[in-house]
């Protein structure tokens, strides 16, 4: 559940009290996980069955929360996108289907995106869909690299590490979140409270190592995780750490 999201009402923007992932309305995102080529075009699926009439899409990421991509009203076939952002995105609105697509994908891209049907102070969200880019990093002295993990057994602990080289960005300047990948579930964004450590060398890069603690492993939990790295206003990504239970 979203709590205090903002969301378009004609030209203005007003605040919500509350959003909702479950309801009337049948709301499908069959791909949770999509990933394209740096500066290719992308298309999100939604599947929507709701005699609502307005529809929307929203952007999730940790560095900006929750943000209004585009919005429709079935009704009066009208869309309304917030600022000049129609010349970056589009959406295919009918009865069932409210598909997103994004015209030549840049870094920015990069998040979760729920479509969903609005009624009156509500709005109710699909699962979601990540959308992640592969290519060349928009920071030429920058990488994250992610430790191979091993099998486990149920009920074992796991310490997933991912290292990040981020040239002259310094540490304060860096966030991680985590993202889990599977084929039984939607992504989940796992936001970063485990252990760093930094370095700073006399050339004035930065190095920094993160850790994540999963404690108590289940099948529920197998799946592949991304270190997320968000350095000095650029998004990068690990190679992901697979992680599963032995039966």
């Amino acid at each position: 559940m979203f709590r205090k999201v903002r969301m378009m009402n004609q030209s203005d923007l007003t605040e919500v009290a509350e959003c909702r992932t479950s309801g009337a309305a049948e709301i499908s995102q069959p791909v949770p996980f999509q990933t394209v080529k740096l500066g290719d075009s992308a298309t999100i699926e939604c599947h929507i069955k709701s005699d609502l009439y307005k529809r929307v899409w929203y952007k999730f990421t940790t560095e900006k929360g929750l943000q209004l991509v585009a919005a429709f009203n079935n009704f009066f076939n009208r869309s309304i996108f917030p600022g000049d952002s129609h010349r970056h995105y589009s959406v295919k609105f009918d009865i069932i289907n409210s598909h997103l697509s994004i015209s030549a994908t840049t870094w920015e891209d990069v998040g979760t995106y729920f479509c969903g049907v609005m009624q009156l102070n509500e709005i109710q969200f699909g699962s979601g869909t990540f959308l992640m880019l592969k290519g060349a990093n928009l920071i030429s002295d920058s990488g994250v690299q992610q430790r191979e993990s091993e099998p486990v057994q149920p009920g074992d602990s796991v310490t997933l590490s991912c290292s990040v080289h981020t040239g002259r960005c310094a540490g304060e300047h860096i966030s991680v979140t985590w993202l889990k990948n599977s084929h039984h579930s939607a992504p989940q964004m796992i936001y970063y409270s485990g252990n760093k450590s930094c370095q700073r060398t006399e050339s004035g890069e930065t190095s920094c190592v993160y850790e994540l603690l999963l404690r108590n492993l289940s099948s529920d939990d197998a799946g592949t995780f991304y270190c997320v790295l968000t350095s000095c206003g650029q998004t990068l990504f690990g190679n992901g750490n697979q992680d599963y239970c032995s039966q």
